[in-house]
């Protein structure tokens, strides 16, 4: 279960409405109080206050490694957040929170939320102040904001998959994105990037021998989900045999937590992973639980994300999320852990953007064509293929990263009247830089909107572990080539971790999936799509292509596979929608 919290920054109409409000919120047991500021939290607040200042830490944190595991603010580091920058706080501390300051002579506050995102934040600009909240059924409770679907927003959303702004799909509630600063009083709100991950991923920070990147990668990781583990110890992890969430579960064994594995399986070859999951358990000496996807366990019409203000959920985890709950409450566990994230944080790219890197970082050599081999090993290609369309992307193309759109299945007279491209502080790189990290900070950003959108978060805290701060900083220092060392994928994290996990897990190049699953789950609900789509809340606000869906609904099981893929997730958000307006 996510912390939650609600923050007033300004006065409500009058003492009745106050008292009435702060009634609503009788849950959230810790309170702080101030001129113009409140904080209602159900987690304890870590409070330090000077002469007209109140400085507050929400959530988990720990000292920046390698300092230690203390996790309690000191005097000297806080003076420095205080006095000079807020986010002198991302030197200091790492982990899932928000840190407040308020001054009371200026009935301002400076917010920062960790750039790892994992504690959420969203915040509501009113007349006469600003409410910030870790979920918005805290301001459905007090009766702030009207929860009413932007249409735009939601179009945008479709077309620009996993492009995530801090505009969300509710109107009038924004989001602080991870990294940034909340500047607030009684009559403005700001936000103001604080977290660059250019700072560390610029390529003169680079580290030039692997092996050092190698020992930093393991000692890093190990110290980190180790700290992790010192506040979660009895995590359950699913595991699909795949590199990421077995180099989590080897380290949380290792720092002695007592975890259990978790594997989805799909009545399909492809989505059965077992033989490889239990590989990972046998060798760390985990219990395994085995469970399968069930159309059953999926109503197409119940939004799993319905507590958030994005259409996040996806409908084919439904049966997972039963799982992990079940598994969770077998065993009393105290968290989920995943391995999400690690393919984008350790750089798993299939492209020839390490070729194009190097020929930029030290020119036409040895070097280049080492990579260009070990790329072309990879995609199982020509090494003069490789090099051309590297030639070319180096020399002849823009490095910033271009998103690419999904218009299928949207109205034309959406697309003609939303032709603008998407933009975010994070995908803007200094002259010199090179595009493979470019699309490495991009990566980041695609991970953000799978990271939430499930009922099992409401149940207990859901770590990410990769995703945390240190593991992320250090990756972003790795150049892209030495991510294909050897001809293999994210080949820093696969010898780090070598000591730890066996072989067949080590140098696995497959990867199964759900692919089975969704397409008996379209199979099966056919009449449901149909109608939920045809007579929906996107047909209705013209952003689908209703003859266009008809005939989508219509294939059979060889037909597009990807089409049947891309109306399950309209109707993913036609469910969110239905939801909010039902609520």
């Amino acid at each position: 279960m996510r912390a939650r919290y609600f923050i007033s920054v300004g006065q409500d109409a009058d003492a009745t409405t106050q008292a009435n409000r702060e009634t609503a919120l009788a849950e959230l047991a810790y309170v702080v109080s101030r001129k113009n500021f409140r904080i209602f939290s159900d987690q304890p607040l870590n409070v330090i206050t000077r002469p007209g200042i109140v400085f507050i830490m929400l959530g988990w944190f720990q000292k920046t490694l390698p300092s230690g595991s203390e996790d309690l603010p000191n005097t000297v580091d806080i003076d420095d957040i205080i006095f000079d920058d807020i986010a002198n706080i991302f030197e200091t501390y790492w982990g899932s929170y928000v840190a407040i300051i308020y001054y009371e002579d200026e009935n301002k506050i400076k917010m920062i939320r960790d750039p790892s995102g994992g504690m959420p934040c969203y915040f509501c600009c009113l007349k006469d102040g600003v409410s910030i909240v870790s979920d918005m059924d805290l301001l459905r409770k007090r009766r702030i904001l009207e929860f009413i679907t932007n249409y735009d927003e939601i179009g945008y959303h479709l077309l620009f998959p996993n492009f995530r702004t801090n505009r969300t799909c509710l109107t009038g509630l924004n989001e602080v994105p991870p990294g940034y600063q909340l500047t607030a009083n009684c009559e403005t709100c700001a936000l103001t990037q604080k977290w660059d991950p250019w700072h560390f991923a610029r390529r003169d920070a680079y580290y030039r021998d692997p092996d050092e990147a190698i020992s930093n990668l393991r000692a890093t990781v190990l110290s980190t989900i180790g700290a992790w583990v010192s506040r979660f110890q009895k995590p359950v992890i699913g595991l699909s045999g795949g590199l990421d969430s077995s180099i989590v579960a080897a380290s949380a064994v290792r720092a002695g937590a007592e975890v259990t594995g978790l594997t989805l399986v799909t009545d399909e070859s492809a989505g059965d992973e077992r033989h490889y999951a239990r590989q990972i358990a046998d060798f760390l000496g985990i219990s395994l639980e085995e469970r399968y996807f069930s159309v059953a366990d999926t109503d197409l019409r119940s939004s799993h994300a319905a507590h958030l203000p994005r259409p996040l959920a996806r409908s084919f985890a439904q049966s997972g999320d039963r799982a992990y709950c079940d598994v969770a409450a077998q065993v009393r566990a105290d968290a989920f852990f995943t391995g999400a994230g690690g393919d984008n944080v350790f750089c798993f790219q299939q492209s020839v953007l390490p070729i194009a890197d190097r020929i930029l970082y030290d020119g036409v050599g040895r070097g280049m064509c080492k990579t260009t081999a070990e790329i072309a090993e990879m995609a199982e290609t020509s090494v003069f293929r490789c090099v051309a369309l590297a030639m070319r992307r180096a020399w002849f193309r823009s490095p910033q990263y271009r998103w690419r759109t999904q218009p299928a299945l949207l109205s034309r007279e959406f697309l003609n009247q939303h032709a603008e491209k998407p933009s975010h502080s994070w995908l803007n790189m200094a002259t010199g830089e090179l595009p493979g990290k470019a699309a490495h900070i991009a990566y980041l950003l695609q991970i953000q909107n799978h990271l939430e959108g499930f009922r099992r978060e409401n149940i207990l805290p859901q770590i990410n572990p990769l995703m945390s701060q240190p593991i992320v900083e250090m990756c972003l220092r790795i150049p892209t080539w030495f991510s294909c060392i050897g001809g293999e994928n994210r080949s820093i994290a696969r010898k780090a971790f070598a000591p730890y996990l066996p072989e067949a897990i080590l140098h696995r190049r497959t990867k199964g999936g759900p692919d089975g699953f969704l397409q008996q789950l379209f199979l099966c609900n056919r009449n449901t799509i149909r109608d939920m789509l045809l007579g929906g809340n996107l047909a209705a606000s013209h952003l689908i292509d209703r003859p266009a869906i008809e005939a989508a609904v219509m294939l059979e099981a060889d037909g597009d596979h990807l089409q049947h893929f891309r109306v399950l997730e309209l109707v993913d958000v036609e469910a969110w929608i239905s939801e909010i307006r039902a609520r």
